[in-house]
């Protein structure tokens, strides 16, 4: 007669089997709550199969590891707001799925000198003497002009540095016969003893690999305060992206050439 602990033995056997037949199979079935599963891959000779991310700053690095571990369906997918570019090596097909989690991953370096561009040129008020070093600091890089044409960079900087604030106050009274009234104007404006840019040209490689690029930068004066403050804003940040992502994008597929190479991203789930 089988007793109560050898039918559970039994079970227990068939329900094993079938979870390694499931397993196998790469399917589903319904276990014990108290079954618990054990990865014994780390005790083979080798693994599955690959899974991980190279990480690289250099894209010639990142094609030849595209050149030995894509397999069917890798693609590349070019992130314009990142300026980054991911290789899903095992992407797989519609007809045979991958599960997408072996990748490559490009992050191009900034230079140093269109790092110091979007500290210094984000709209943000700035004081005299910062943008004054900035201007000193990049000298080949740099043109500036107003309304009256080039101004060299020595002019520029002195100018920069000698803004000044006066403030004007007018007072006008005007007295009726039934009626007062009393208003003031006040104005402020900014003024310095040398010519004052308005337009400022940084011409840079904006990450390694990539063309040489021209940013035009508005510099302003803020008045509301004791000293001036100046602001600069690259003009057109967006379409500069824009390109420098496409430009990123041709780069990539030119060096690539083994497999498709997109705008966008994608999250495997």
């Amino acid at each position: 007669m089988i007793d109560k602990q050898a039918i559970e033995a039994l079970q227990m056997s068939q329900a094993i089997t079938s979870a390694n037949d499931c397993i196998s199979a790469t399917a589903v079935t319904a276990l014990p709550e108290n079954f618990r599963l054990h990865d014994l891959e780390k005790h083979q000779v080798f693994r599955r199969r690959a899974i991980g991310q190279m990480n690289t700053t250099s894209v010639q690095d990142f094609a030849s590891y595209i050149g030995d571990h894509a397999e069917p369906g890798a693609t590349v997918f070019v992130n314009a707001d990142s300026m980054k570019a991911v290789a899903v090596l095992n992407l797989g097909t519609p007809e045979e799925p991958g599960h997408a989690d072996n990748t490559a991953a490009l992050a191009p370096k900034k230079t140093a000198a269109f790092t110091a561009l979007l500290t210094m040129a984000n709209g943000q008020p700035r004081s005299q003497q910062d943008v004054a070093e900035f201007l000193e600091d990049w000298p080949s890089m740099v043109s500036c002009y107003n309304d009256d044409g080039t101004i060299t960079n020595a002019k520029a900087i002195a100018a920069v540095r000698k803004v000044s604030i006066e403030a004007m106050r007018k007072m006008e009274s005007v007295e009726k016969q039934h009626a007062a009234s009393r208003s003031a104007f006040e104005s402020i404006q900014a003024t310095s003893t040398e010519p004052l840019p308005t337009l400022v040209y940084f011409e840079t490689v904006p990450y390694n690999g990539l063309n040489s690029r021209l940013f035009v930068m508005r510099l302003g004066v803020r008045t509301g305060g004791d000293k001036p403050a100046l602001t600069l804003r690259v003009q057109n940040m967006e379409q500069h992206e824009e390109d420098m992502a496409t430009e990123l994008a041709a780069l990539v597929s030119n060096t690539v050439k083994t497999i498709p190479v997109l705008l966008g991203t994608y999250q495997p789930k």
